[in-house]
């Protein structure tokens, strides 16, 4: 038997309701300047998906390095959406 769950990741289409979802429990949660600077990089124009994805990444990143203080739920959601960004982006 596999001792480890499988995650499910999210799919390219997915993307910006999964970002909203979290930009909504962010703020929720009293985090607003974290929210609006995902609802941000949503809003703004890329040239490629992968200046988007990227852009996120950095983002859900910089937010889990100084938000240690993130409920259990919301730093798990990160870390999932982080992994499908690199699942989706093989440059990572």
């Amino acid at each position: 038997m596999w001792p480890f769950k499988r995650i499910k990741l999210a799919r390219p289409d997915e993307f910006p309701a999964v970002i909203d979802a979290i930009g909504d429990k962010l703020r929720s949660h009293g985090f607003t300047t974290e929210a609006d600077r995902l609802e941000q990089i949503l809003e703004g124009v890329w040239t490629t998906s992968n200046e988007l994805y990227g852009e996120l990444f950095v983002a859900l990143k910089r937010i889990r390095r100084e938000r240690s203080d993130l409920p259990p739920d919301i730093g798990a959601e990160i870390d999932r959406l982080m992994k499908s960004i690199n699942s989706i982006c093989r440059w990572r």
